[in-house]
């Protein structure tokens, strides 16, 4: 791995976990902070701090990020911090998996709580909801409907994978990115 990959990812993180500990300011003071640090950063990088060593020293002198946010802290009043999941998150990521066992009628309820839910971004209420709309509820009332028709175990087993794989991938996506505020 190269010094400047290095350099970069130690900024790079540096800056994720200011940003995750300037979560209970006010909106507007914590793009602020983030974006003074980042600035500053910048520009001692353009000063020339580039290697590995440097930039930890930099960051170092600069403070953890926890006595970064504890300094901005002073005098504000700081943002209740909402919990990372609440029950109706649960309840959305839950019916949306399961809710097409329920005449499609779990499912839909499921797509409601996931759009009226701040915790995802439009993008990821997309992918919710049309990665899992019929999930496995419509495979299973396609073959029992088609019962007649022989389909190969070859094509069966090999979509019922693909399928449990979409749907197990986007549960994970969207409960890695459930954070308050997004939508």
């Amino acid at each position: 791995m190269n010094v400047q990959n290095d350099a970069d990812r130690l900024v790079d993180d540096y800056l994720r976990r200011l940003a995750k500990e300037a979560e209970p300011l006010p909106e507007g003071r914590r793009t602020e902070l983030v974006a003074e640090v980042t600035a500053h950063l910048t520009e001692a990088r353009a000063e020339g701090a580039v290697s590995e060593s440097e930039i930890r020293e930099m960051l170092a002198r600069l403070g953890t990020p926890e006595e970064i946010v504890a300094a901005a802290t002073d005098g504000l009043v700081l943002v209740d911090r909402q919990p990372r999941y609440r029950s109706r998150d649960v309840a959305a990521l839950l019916l949306l998996a399961f809710g097409a066992f329920v005449f499609l009628f779990g499912w839909v309820i499921g797509v409601i709580l996931l759009w009226t839910s701040d915790r995802w971004t439009r993008n990821e209420k997309w992918l919710g909801t049309f990665i899992w709309p019929f999930g496995f509820g419509l495979l299973a009332f396609l073959l029992n409907a088609y019962a007649p028709i022989e389909v190969p175990l070859l094509i069966v087993w090999p979509v019922w994978i693909l399928m449990l794989v979409a749907q197990i991938a986007t549960t994970v996506m969207l409960v890695k990115n459930a954070r308050p505020r997004r939508g």
